[in-house]
């Protein structure tokens, strides 16, 4: 059916799997008051609601993408993933 309008262009699977997105890696939550926040001090310690072996999530935006685990790689932290969501065809 053509209606006059300009037809949109198929997108190329090559330019999506470049485009660049940012995940978080959710460790775990901590609640608190506004005072109890405004007085942490360098050193302090925030408990999060995480035992130290649950799995961190790994998000793109609000949705769980990944699950893994906490590991050292050299003088930082990764995820070794353990799940990961399945992508629509």
């Amino acid at each position: 059916m053509n209606d006059g309008s300009p037809s949109v262009p198929c997108v190329s699977p090559t330019l999506i799997d470049s485009v660049a997105v940012e995940l978080d890696a959710m460790l775990g939550k901590a609640r608190m008051t506004v005072g109890a926040l405004t007085a942490l001090k360098p050193g302090a310690v925030v408990p999060l609601d995480a035992a130290l072996n649950r799995q961190v999530e790994l998000r793109l935006g609000e949705v769980t993408v990944a699950r893994g685990e906490l590991v050292a790689v050299d003088d930082r932290f990764g995820v070794r993933l353990t799940e990961i969501a399945q992508w629509p065809e």
